[in-house]
């Protein structure tokens, strides 16, 4: 008797666990950064990008896209955004910036940086504006800062734009079976309950 109230506890215990698979849910993000930031010879500046904090625009995707860019969302999805931000339990999978540079000669280079999660010290050309070098950043609370500094040319960062795509595991629901194995589990326990009493008070009046 022990034994099977031991197995039936465990199994109601277990049962909510395996009954309802969590469904991962998949986002693309937009958010914008500092505009307007000039810069002279060997000036630095960093860009903060906080997920779990700032309003950013979001889309509901079926996957993690196979790559970064190439899409307009605002113009390809136009009704479909909302605005959200990350919790610190989601995973950020992929992250890339869109920058436009400009000098006062009228000079403008648009710059698409990916996989900016893991740059160090790259230096690159801001195609005729100047030279810049660039350093990121992830912290473990999804803050990710962004450095450029000016290694040649004078000329300021006009907008600067960070999306990418993240996932979102939400909390197990228990599925309808579930709910009925565990209705079973209670009558089937109050019987053996009943059971025990009734054979505890035969043995009693004996």
């Amino acid at each position: 008797m022990k034994k099977m109230l031991s197995i039936l506890v465990l199994l109601l215990l277990l049962s909510p666990v395996y009954g309802g698979l969590a469904q991962a849910t998949y986002y693309h993000f937009e958010d914008n950064g500092e505009a307007n930031v000039s810069f002279t010879t060997n000036a630095s500046h960093t860009w903060k990008f906080d997920l779990n904090e700032d309003q950013m625009d979001l889309w509901a995707i079926d996957s993690i896209p196979l790559n970064s860019g190439g899409i307009n969302w605002y113009t390809t999805y136009p009704n479909d955004y909302f605005t959200g931000n990350m919790s610190p339990t989601d995973e950020l999978h992929r992250a890339y910036l869109t920058m436009k540079f400009c000098q006062a000669n009228g000079d403008v280079a648009d710059l698409f940086l990916d996989n900016i999660l893991s740059w160090n010290d790259v230096t690159l050309s801001t195609g005729g504006t100047g030279t810049i070098n660039v350093f990121s950043q992830l912290y473990e609370d999804h803050l990710l800062e962004v450095t450029i500094t000016s290694v040649s040319g004078e000329f300021y960062v006009a907008w600067m734009n960070l999306a990418g795509c993240y996932e979102t595991t939400p909390a197990p629901v228990p599925e309808p079976g579930t709910l009925v194995l565990l209705g079973l589990g209670f009558v089937l326990l109050s019987v053996l309950m009943r059971r025990k009493v009734r054979l505890a008070s035969s043995k009693t009046r004996r």
